[in-house]
């Protein structure tokens, strides 16, 4: 687990306009507190920050773990933002849902609305995920394998069976990132693939 240290007692900042492209903040209701875990990834640091009614009690890398009446939270940074956040007690092991305002919680309002155009759009996320994956990652292999450091010490390189010119790589690679990041929102994540 990441080393934990008290918070400086400063309030939770609400959501403005585009922050929801950069921050993260999940939450759940335990011993008559609001507990909201944040990220704020803008500042490069994979910190979490524990707030509790609004006011941050405690903070540490990833994973977290902060210790709460009566049980544990713990919280885990996966793909560059917090994807995993659960409230652990004795009676057992709560998932922390996404706050007003983030992306993930308007990910969710929008499944719940409309559960086929969120199917759709999820069936589509992934499968642009897997083939930008299929189609760029031997490419890039090549591309590191070539490099000559890397090839002097494996005393190989590879060659990719799948050549694509950039005007090609280029938009595979955003339309992968954007899958990606749809996929986190809805707390997908395929280790190796969803990066």
């Amino acid at each position: 687990m990441g080393r934990t240290k008290a918070g400086d007692g400063r309030a939770l900042r609400p959501m403005r306009h585009v922050q929801f492209l950069w921050r993260t903040q999940l939450g759940i209701d335990h011993a008559g507190s609001r507990w909201v875990v944040e990220q704020d990834f803008a500042d490069g640091e994979e910190r979490i920050e524990l707030y509790r009614d609004g006011v941050q009690v405690a903070k540490a890398t990833s994973p977290a773990r902060f210790d709460v009446p009566d049980g544990r939270i713990e919280a885990k940074i996966v793909s560059g933002q917090v994807r995993r956040a659960r409230l652990v007690t004795h009676a057992g092991t709560q998932r922390m849902t996404p706050e007003r305002g983030t992306a993930e919680h308007g990910r969710a309002r929008f499944a719940e609305r409309f559960p086929v155009a969120s199917g759709i759009v999820a069936a589509i996320s992934l499968t642009i995920v897997v083939g930008a994956a299929i189609l760029e990652l031997p490419q890039l292999l090549q591309v590191v394998t070539h490099v000559e450091v890397v090839r002097d010490w494996l005393g190989w390189s590879f060659v990719s069976p799948i050549q694509l010119p950039v005007e090609w790589n280029v938009p595979i690679t955003v339309a992968g990132v954007v899958a990606s990041i749809e996929r986190g929102w809805r707390f997908q994540h395929i280790p190796g693939i969803d990066e």
